[in-house]
């Protein structure tokens, strides 16, 4: 990594880690000034000190797994999976945000097999990273659509949500670590901003990729996988050495 590019990086860290930070001190010294805050409003303070801890949390432990992503130090588990357990497991834990926004969800299961070869725990975190960020800008009664289809010894994995079209300049950007669009209103995260960067080391480092385009009244994120990853061994190696 060049140095410029350190430097920008150092600087999106110490911004990202400000945020909380600068709501975890205000929250406290109010707190600390004030013996006579009424008790509801003294436990929403406590509540935004828990939060903004749990975000700041968020943020290092991303920091550091996205390092070790980058390093070739997380080892992967690969074996035999169905596909679509997988997918299940990985959106359980969202279908009541998702019920919440009133969003339809489909899957498009276009597969001849449901047996692929990938490290699963890894393959649930990427699910979860594409369908959470497609859950943030997708508005109330919107679509998610999921669509999985084979080619050429391929699993293709499409992930549509409608909403506003990301600007083209930055469809190949959002997968920097903590890029910001300069349309703000589009893509400023509420997580820890390394979502999609994380998304993209567990693809490359199982030999595939990802991208996103805009699609209809929406944005589509495709990932492919090559089916027998194992066959690729030696590609992943250079994957995990080179990202």
């Amino acid at each position: 990594m060049k140095d410029h590019q350190k430097d920008d990086f150092l600087d999106s860290v110490a911004h990202e880690l400000r945020t909380p930070i600068t709501a975890i001190r205000s929250a406290g010294e109010i707190l600390a000034d004030d013996d006579d805050i009424p008790l509801d409003i003294k436990r929403e303070f406590l509540n935004n000190i828990i939060t903004e801890s749990d975000r700041l949390s968020e943020i290092i432990n991303d920091i550091l797994y996205l390092d070790k992503l980058e390093h070739g130090e997380i080892a992967l588990h690969i074996q035999e999976n169905n596909i679509i357990e997988t997918y299940k497991k990985a959106l359980n834990p969202l279908l009541h945000l998702i019920q919440q926004k009133n969003i339809h969800l489909s899957e498009v299961n276009l597969l001849n097999r449901f047996i692929f070869e990938y490290d699963e725990a890894r393959m649930i975190q990427l699910f979860q990273n594409i369908l959470g960020n497609a859950l943030k800008f997708t508005d109330e009664q919107g679509t998610i659509q999921t669509k999985l289809s084979e080619r050429e010894n391929q699993l293709i994995i499409k992930i549509f949500n409608t909403g506003k079209h990301i600007p083209e300049d930055d469809l190949e950007m959002i997968f920097d670590k903590f890029y910001q669009s300069r349309n703000q209103n589009i893509l400023k995260p509420t997580g820890s901003g390394l979502g999609l960067a994380i998304s993209k080391k567990i693809v490359q480092a199982q030999g595939g990729t990802i991208k996103a385009e805009n699609s209809g009244l929406g944005v589509t994120f495709t990932i492919t996988l090559p089916e027998k990853i194992k066959e690729n061994k030696n590609e992943v190696e250079q994957n995990q050495n080179t990202v």
